[in-house]
């Protein structure tokens, strides 16, 4: 039997009152919560308030066209720092007292993975951007019930750039540089190192750091002893740019690999913004593809200011969760779940997303493979391994 929302107005200022039919039960009508648990002051904050930003256009611009069901959509974001305990604090926090019926989850792997018990427990669902295969599929191979990632998984994304690396770019021999305590990082590193070898490449050598590490020269020197005409470092922004900085005092000039954290405003934290050329990472979209015009536009309007990659991300987390809302004609966040893992064919700015049922994660996705030269960014257009088209 479908859930049949009927909606009492009442004149009051707490508002009025919803029944869920076939639930026998009265709750208060007003805003539908929809909670944030992002990075706002730590160290990948650039990535956390474009998320949460991104988020608030969309819930703005839905409110504006009359809301989702008649009612308003409420967006309450809780700064996690970084740090696991505070997610799971602010989770907590968004379930308990703000009555969330769902949560946009952060673009960090470690987070994700903190919260995956704490929702079976909750059953509250998490849409997210943590690519660690290990936060939407359990080790038995069945998903996390209320764990949802909208991009590429980690296995996808490194094989995507692998596959450009070698096929696109001739690249053979590549060193491998990567924060070995940071689940983000480690979920990559070996399911590029598979693709780069069975395709022909070389590993020349792998080097590792832990997270509050500052000074990378003397791994970065060894790469470059081991004759590495490349390098694949799966890390986080601020990481990358003491990278950048000391491959350039120990004039290790070569290309190097990796993900999202090389997007927009990564040129930026540069002192000399050429000091990035040679980079080439993946991202979700291409900024010449028309479903982003509007949306960028309306988002410089309203914060004056580009909007970068997690932006969108936030941005179409809204829209996944919305959607659902929608067919399952209820806000209970069991239902949501339900309908999340049925989401097809959902044109969002980052592409057109289809949930998977059996692992929660997108299907069908491709990445836009970007440069950067002179300091400017190139689009280079979509490229997906033959295996898997």
């Amino acid at each position: 039997m479908k859930r049949i929302l009927v909606f009492l107005m009442v004149a009051t200022l707490a508002g009025g009152f919803l029944f869920a039919a076939g639930k026998g039960e009265t709750k208060e009508a007003g805003p539908i919560v929809i909670g944030a648990i992002q990075d706002l002051s730590g160290p990948t904050s650039v990535w956390g308030n474009a998320v949460r930003k991104g988020a608030e256009l969309a819930i703005e611009r839905i409110n504006a066209a009359g809301g989702v069901n008649g009612r308003k959509i409420e967006l309450k974001a809780y700064d996690v720092k970084l740090e696991p305990q505070e997610a799971i604090n602010a989770y907590n926090r968004l379930v308990d007292q703000d009555k969330a019926v769902a949560v946009i989850g952060p673009p960090i792997s470690n987070i994700g993975l903190s919260l995956t018990s704490l929702t079976v427990a909750k059953k509250v669902p998490i849409v997210g951007s943590f690519i660690d295969p290990r936060v939407t599929v359990q080790p038995d191979g069945n998903p996390h019930p209320y764990m949802f990632l909208m991009q590429p998984s980690s296995v996808q994304y490194s094989e995507i750039i692998a596959d450009y690396g070698l096929k696109k770019l001739g690249l053979k021999n590549v060193g491998v540089f990567y924060d070995q305590s940071n689940a983000f990082s480690v979920s990559q590193v070996q399911p590029f190192v598979n693709y780069w070898e069975k395709n022909g490449g070389k590993v020349v050598g792998s080097q590792v750091y832990k997270k509050g590490d500052k000074d990378f020269k003397t791994q970065l020197s060894k790469l470059k002893d081991a004759g590495a005409e490349c390098i694949y470092a799966p890390n986080y922004i601020q990481d990358q740019v003491l990278t950048i900085q000391q491959m350039d005092q120990i004039g290790f000039k070569v290309p190097i690999l990796n993900g999202l954290d090389f997007a927009p405003p990564f040129t930026t934290l540069l002192p000399d913004p050429k000091m990035a050329d040679r980079i080439y990472f993946a991202n979700n979209y291409s900024d010449n593809e028309p479903q982003l015009i509007e949306v960028r536009e309306a988002y410089k309007k309203k914060f004056n200011e580009e909007p970068i990659n997690k932006a969108y991300l936030g941005y179409d987390k809204v829209l996944i969760i919305v959607d659902a809302i929608k067919r399952a004609n209820s806000t209970d966040p069991t239902a949501i779940k339900n309908a999340l893992e049925q989401t097809k064919n959902l044109q969002c700015t980052t592409g057109i997303i289809t949930l998977s049922p059996k692992t929660h994660q997108p299907v069908g996705l491709s990445m836009v493979m970007y440069a950067i030269e002179k300091g400017q960014y190139k689009d280079l257009g979509r490229h997906v391994p033959d295996s898997h088209k």
